[in-house]
């Protein structure tokens, strides 16, 4: 009986440890849900972003509550995953840009393909037959010029494997508004700098992007000075050449 009753009570401390424990956990990512959505609050006023890297984890724990509760004053959920991109963008460009050219790799969606693209699928991808019939051709030209591997691929399993068997040490993504904020998830996960590039229009086929925004991620290391002016991804009139 004495043993009924030690067991029993240890039971009944244990339970009164782990429900305080969970309560004040419940607090603690109250307090964290509340300070984001400040944060994001003062970011969509003045364009400015501060600690970008807490945002990003506070966004990607605790996406579901952030977007109820955001959803509540009219902002929908592309516009957290905008900044949100935009955000994690800020914070991998130091480390993205001291990266040579020949150690990154550029993942581009098939969408983007001219519907006349002569071009098969292999392997590694869609391998581009230079047919001057969209603007991928000049990308593919500029990016290898510059050292970088280039991928059209026609999903992420893809873009898991060229990673797999060529390591590059950063990454540019470019796709539509889920697909990169996923890829750019999947990348902070594995410790990869990436960046993220957003179709200007998406879908299946003859979606669009902005060729120029494209190339000034790709090309120039004054990339976080143009977001810092800006405020946004968008960059305009840099005088690119494309090659």
């Amino acid at each position: 009986m004495d043993l009924l009753e030690t067991v029993v009570s240890a039971l009944s401390v244990l339970a009164t440890f782990l429900g305080a424990l969970l309560l004040i956990l419940l607090l603690l990512s109250a307090v964290i849900v509340a300070v984001v959505i400040m944060l994001l609050a003062y970011s969509f006023k003045t364009g400015n972003v501060l600690f970008p890297n807490l945002l990003i984890i506070g966004i990607m724990f605790f996406e579901g509550p952030i977007k109820a509760i955001i959803r509540l004053f009219g902002v929908d959920d592309a516009a957290i995953d905008r900044i949100s991109i935009d955000m994690q963008n800020r914070a991998m460009w130091a480390t993205f840009s001291k990266i040579p050219f020949d150690k990154r790799a550029i993942f581009m969606p098939q969408c983007l393909r001219s519907v006349e693209c002569p071009a098969r699928l292999s392997p590694e991808g869609i391998k581009c037959k230079s047919c001057g019939q969209c603007e991928v051709n000049n990308a593919k030209k500029a990016a290898e010029k510059l050292g970088y591997m280039f991928f059209i691929v026609p999903g992420s399993s893809f873009i898991v494997r060229m990673i797999h068997k060529y390591h590059p040490a950063a990454i540019i993504g470019v796709g539509c508004l889920c697909e990169v904020k996923e890829g750019l998830n999947l990348m902070h996960k594995n410790k990869i700098p990436a960046i993220g590039v957003v179709l200007d229009r998406s879908g299946c086929v003859s979606t669009v992007l902005d060729w120029e925004k494209f190339f000034e991620v790709m090309q120039s290391y004054n990339y976080k000075e143009a977001l810092e002016r800006t405020g946004e991804m968008a960059v305009k009139d840099h005088g690119l050449h494309k090659v």
